[in-house]
């Protein structure tokens, strides 16, 4: 069931790495293309921020499976682009995303721990 995904996002570029940071980001998007005709990821999707004061720049959803996400996340391709990422722009980051089904599930869960505590 997809219900899972990735948040990879990126603030602002080193100065000096612009042309590094756009090649990134277009050999980002073709691999997610691979992944996705693959059948290795759901789909996905990026975003770029417009003027908003703030250090985020844009970030990428990526969506799967619970199984597709925690495989792809850990794969030496996908690491390397999150260190070269680092290497090029502040504040790169990757969060797990719950939405649908998976996100009822973690809601039961929170309500669960909650009653715990109360």
């Amino acid at each position: 069931m997809v219900g899972s995904g990735l948040l990879i996002s990126w603030g602002e570029i080193y100065p000096g790495r612009e042309e590094q940071a756009m090649g990134l980001f277009s050999e980002v998007v073709a691999y997610d293309g691979k992944l996705q005709e693959e059948g290795r990821i759901h789909g996905f999707e990026p975003f770029v921020l417009g003027a908003h004061g703030g250090g985020l720049r844009g970030f990428i959803i990526v969506r799967g499976t619970p199984e597709q996400i925690t495989t792809v996340r850990h794969e030496d391709e996908f690491l390397a682009y999150v260190i070269r990422a680092e290497m090029l722009m502040k504040d790169v980051g990757v969060e797990e995303l719950y939405f649908g089904e998976e996100l009822g599930h973690v809601l039961e869960l929170f309500q669960h721990e909650y009653g715990v505590l109360a």
